[in-house]
C-alpha cells in the first residue's frame, strides 16, 4: 500500500523469530505434578527458585536467605532490596524483571517499596490457578518440547518433557550406596567393573527404550573436565579397592571416572544418543579453569561419531568453544543457560559462531531453569540477543535476511529436531 512504512529490519527478524515453534534444548522445569502440589509461589519463593538466588547468598549470605525463607512478609522484603541495593544490576535479577513484567503485571521498572505488595499478591494468585502451568508452557512458551535433565531413576512426563539420562552417579563408583541402588534398578549383581559397566548399559537402554534420547554429565562442578583412556585392567584394580572398603586416593578416583567417561561415551555411539557435558559457568565457589571445554578434546577426538551437545556456550570460554566446534564436526553448540548469566556475552559469543561454524550445529536456547515463568522470561532475552545478532549480520556482515530468518529457525527448532532425533 502507498505510503504504508516498512517495519526496520530487527523488527521483522524479532517478528520471525517469536513466530518459530520452539525446542527448549536444556531444561530442569519442575514436572506439572510437583508445581500443582506445591500449591503456588510468593515473589521471595519465586526469586529463590531462580539464579538471583545465588547473588542472594555472596551478597547477603546465610541471613538473607533464612530472612526470605522464614521471616514475616516485611522481613522478606526487606532482606531482597538490601540485596538488590548491591547487585540488581546481573542478569540473573532482570530475568526475574522480565517475567514479573510479561506474566505478573509490573509496569515499573524495578520492584520497589510501593509495588512489591501487589506483585506479590498477583504472583500467589496466579500461580495458584490449576491450569496456570500448562497456559505458560503451551500458550506463552509454545515450546515443542523441553529436553529435561531426568535424575537417575526417575520418571518424567512426555507431554512436556524429552528426557535425558543424568549420569553423575556412574562417576562414584567406590560409593556403596550407589553400587547397591544401580543393582537394585538394573537387576544386575555388581561386583566387579565389568558388572559395573553392564549395569550402567541395562539402565541406559531401558531409558532410551522408553524415549530418553541421550545422558549428560555435569562432573565439571566437582572435577576437572579432562579425561584420558585408562585401560579395564588398571581401572578395574581400583574399583576393587573400593569395593574391599578402602578409601581411593584422588589420582586413583580420577583414572576411575576417565575409563567410566569414556566407556559413557563408547555407551552413546553404540547406542546412536546424544552426550551433553556442561562446560564453563560455575555456581559460587567454583573452579573455573576445570570448565574450561578444550579440556574435553581428548574425549571427543577419540568418540568421532558421537554427537556431543556441549553446554553454556562454555563461557567465558566461548571463543575457544567455537573454534572446537569448527574443527569438531561431532560438536554442537548449546546456549542454555546464558542468557540470563550474560546477555552481552550471549550476543558475542552467536556473532562469533554465526561466522565460524556450520549453522545446523548450533542451539539457540535451552532454559535451564526449574519454573515455566522463568522459560518464558528467558526466552524473551533469548530472541531479543538473537534478533540483535542477526540485524547486526545482515547490516554490516554480508547475511541476507532471508538467511538470518532461516538460520533463526534452525537454531531455535530444526537443529534440535535433528539432533535429538524427535518425532
Amino acid at each position: 500500500m502507498a505510503g504504508t512504512t516498512r517495519r526496520p529490519l530487527r523488527e521483522r527478524l524479532l517478528a520471525a523469530i517469536e513466530a518459530v515453534e520452539t525446542v527448549d534444548c536444556h531444561s530442569h522445569t519442575l514436572l506439572e505434578r510437583e508445581y500443582r502440589a506445591a500449591g503456588g509461589l510468593d515473589l521471595f519463593s519465586f526469586v529463590l527458585a531462580n539464579y538471583f538466588a545465588r547473588e542472594v547468598d555472596s551478597v547477603g549470605g546465610q541471613a538473607a536467605r533464612q530472612a526470605m525463607t522464614h521471616g514475616s512478609d516485611d522481613e522478606r522484603w526487606a532482606a531482597l532490596k538490601a540485596v538488590l541495593a548491591r547487585a540488581s544490576n546481573v542478569s540473573y535479577w532482570r530475568h526475574n524483571l522480565v517475567a514479573f513484567r510479561a506474566l505478573f503485571g509490573l509496569r515499573a521498572q524495578e520492584v520497589t517499596d510501593r509495588n512489591w505488595r501487589a506483585l506479590d499478591r498477583r504472583i500467589r494468585r496466579t500461580t495458584a490457578d490449576p491450569a496456570w502451568y500448562r497456559r505458560v508452557t503451551c500458550s506463552r512458551c509454545r515450546l515443542r518440547t523441553q529436553v529435561r535433565n531426568v535424575p537417575w531413576f526417575q520418571d518424567w512426563e512426555p507431554q512436556y518433557f524429552t528426557a535425558i539420562l543424568r549420569m553423575e552417579q556412574a562417576l562414584a563408583p567406590d560409593d556403596p550406596g550407589i553400587r547397591e541402588s544401580l543393582a537394585a534398578q538394573s537387576g544386575l549383581a555388581v561386583t566387579s567393573l565389568p558388572s559395573f559397566k553392564r549395569a550402567l548399559a541395562a539402565v541406559t537402554e531401558d531409558y532410551v527404550a522408553r524415549g530418553a534420547r541421550g545422558i549428560k554429565l555435569a562432573h565439571a562442578y566437582s572435577r576437572t573436565l579432562h579425561s584420558e583412556p585408562v585401560s579395564q585392567a588398571v581401572a578395574g584394580r581400583f574399583f576393587a579397592k573400593a569395593l574391599r572398603g578402602k578409601a581411593l586416593r584422588p589420582d586413583e578416583r580420577k583414572r576411575l571416572q576417565d575409563h567410566i567417561i569414556f566407556f559413557l561415551a563408547d555407551l552413546a555411539g553404540d547406542l546412536g544418543i546424544v552426550f551433553q557435558i556442561h562446560t564453563g559457568v560455575q555456581g559460587n565457589w567454583g573452579n573455573v579453569p576445570e570448565s574450561d571445554p578444550l579440556l574435553l578434546l581428548p574425549l571427543i577426538h577419540s568418540h568421532r561419531t558421537v554427537r556431543f551437545d556441549l553446554f553454556h556456550a562454555g563461557y567465558p570460554y566461548s571463543r575457544q568453544l567455537g573454534m572446537l566446534a569448527k574443527h569438531s564436526p561431532n560438536v554442537w553448540l548449546n546456549m542454555c543457560w546464558m542468557y540470563v548469566v550474560t546477555m552481552e556475552g550471549s550476543r558475542r559469543a552467536l556473532a562469533e559462531w554465526i561466522d565460524l561454524v556450520p549453522g545446523y550445529r548450533l542451539l539457540a536456547f535451552g532454559s535451564d531453569v526449574g519454573l515455566p515463568e522463568l522459560i518464558y522470561a528467558h526466552l524473551i532475552m533469548a530472541r531479543s540477543c538473537l534478533a540483535d545478532v542477526l540485524a547486526g549480520k545482515v547490516e554490516r556482515d554480508f547475511l541476507s535476511e532471508a538467511a538470518a530468518s532461516g538460520l533463526a529457525r534452525m537454531m531455535l527448532h530444526d537443529n534440535a529436531v535433528e539432533l535429538y532425533r524427535l518425532d
